[in-house]
């Protein structure tokens, strides 16, 4: 089991980074949401799908990336607990096979907003480049 230890301790930067760059995005993408932290009466509606849906992506991101933290410390309570109960080899298996598909699972969860971050960052630059050139389009009639 010790031999996780690394993945974990990656897996736990990995997960704070993308908890931390999908906040930015939601304070960037929907600054009323920071409002509403402090005063929960100046809640706006969402404005127009595709706001809404990256909104909800990025909180399901962030969800996804404080699964993988609370799991981490959960594993980290629990292994030692079970250490101490000093089970035969043959009882010790069944954990050691949980603890590992549990590790692979969480892997799984944080590549996944790990995806929906690097899908986020790149639509975000798409929309950009769309507009740019509609506006540069319009300059061109406009003339």
């Amino acid at each position: 089991m010790s031999k996780f230890e690394p993945v974990l301790s990656t897996l736990q930067n990995v997960s704070a980074a993308v908890f931390t760059l999908a906040g930015i995005w939601i304070a960037y993408s929907y600054p009323e949401a920071i409002a509403s932290f402090t005063d929960p009466q100046k809640i706006n509606i969402i404005k127009g799908t595709d706001n809404y849906k990256r909104i909800k992506s990025l909180v399901l991101t962030i969800f996804a990336s404080s699964f993988v933290l609370i799991s981490i410390l959960l594993i980290n309570i629990t292994r030692p607990i079970i250490e101490v109960f000093n089970l035969p080899a043959e009882n010790i298996i069944p954990f050691k096979c949980g603890y590992l598909g549990f590790v692979i699972y969480i892997v799984l969860v944080q590549l996944y907003a790990i995806s929906k971050i690097m899908i986020s960052n790149f639509s975000f630059v798409y929309n950009i480049g769309k507009k740019k050139t509609e506006r540069e389009i319009e300059d061109d009639l406009s003339q």
